[in-house]
Parts: structure tokens; sequence; C-alpha cells
């Protein structure tokens, strides 16, 4: 680590502008790592809003201790602390991530329900299918839209049925977002 911090830091002199400003974010990057318990622990006793800004501040590191603080942090009993911590999971692009995501999707919190789904859409993985078919049930429309367009993007043909459905019984935005999945579904 030293030396990419001493190589980082020369760089901070560099000629060209883009190269000193490209320095400069991966070493704040090094020193947010650097930083990690102190994060953590604001995630684990901190007022809410600091909790939510030490969440965000984890969204451009990767590895398996930032994935773990981010599971953690799902389970906030904060709705807002959640949400933030399910988003910034869903963009880490981290299969490990994909449970803990699914899990969220059963979350009380709606608007934590519907960050779960907007997160795994991200994924457009087909073995993610089930749990979106079963979002495609939840009470709020919300929800249900996102899980259509989530669904819609995998584009497998297994939600033919479901997406016939709603084009036809669904609101609106869930008509079309139906018609658009059925459009690009595979046969």
């Amino acid at each position: 680590m030293d030396n990419r911090k001493q190589l980082l830091i020369a760089a901070l002199q560099d000629t060209d502008e883009q190269v000193r400003k490209l320095a400069a974010d991966a070493l704040e990057k090094i020193e947010t790592r650097d930083r990690l318990y102190v994060l953590e622990k604001k995630i684990d006793r901190g007022e809410m809003i600091d909790k939510i800004r030490a969440v965000y501040a984890l969204g451009d590191l990767k590895g398996a201790a930032i994935i773990e603080i981010l599971k953690k942090a799902a389970k906030d009993p904060s709705e807002d602390v959640r949400s933030a911590a399910v988003r910034v999971m869903g963009s880490t692009g981290d299969i490990g991530v994909l449970a803990s995501l699914v899990e969220s999707l059963k979350d009380q919190s709606v608007m934590v329900a519907r960050t779960a789904v907007e997160a795994i859409a991200k994924f457009k993985d087909p073995r993610l299918l089930g749990p979106l078919m079963l979002a495609l049930k939840h009470e709020d429309t919300g929800v249900v839209e996102r899980a259509l367009d989530a669904v819609g993007g995998i584009g497998d043909k297994r939600a033919e049925e479901a997406m016939l459905y709603f084009a036809v019984k669904g609101n609106p935005r869930m008509r079309g977002l139906a018609l658009k999945a059925l459009g690009t579904m595979d046969r």
C-alpha cells in the first residue's frame, strides 16, 4: 500500500491536470479504505445522516470487507440507511451481494423494497427471475413496476405469462413495461 501512496502522491505533481485529478481521486479512495474502521463504527453507532454518508463513502471501494459492512448496514433499523446500503450494494456489481439484495425485497419498508428491485435490475441475471417474479405480487405498485422493468431487462421467456397478464390487467405504466418486455423477450 505504501508504494501505491508514494506513487499517487508523486503523481499529484504531474504536469497533466487529468493525471493529477485521477491521482487525487485514487489517493482519496486509499485514505477512505485506511479509515474503514471509522466508517464501520459510524454505520454501527452513528446518527442516521452519518450512517448514510459512511455507506455512500464505501460506494467506490471494492472487496469482501466493504461488502460485509454494506450487508450489515442493509439490516440497520433506519429504512434510509437500509435503502442507501441496498443502493450501494447494487452499484458494486459484486455477485456476493445478490442474496442480501434478494432478502431486501422482503423488507417491510416500501422504499427499501423499491430500491432492492432497482439494485437487482442492474445485474440482469436470469437466476434472479424467481425473486423478481415474486416482487410482481407486491402490494406496492412502485415495486411491481420496477420488478416488471427488471424482469423485462432479463428477457427470459419464463416470464411470458406474467408479462401477458400485466399487458392486459396492469395500470398504464405496467402495461407499457409488460409490452416492452414481450417485444424483447427470448423466444
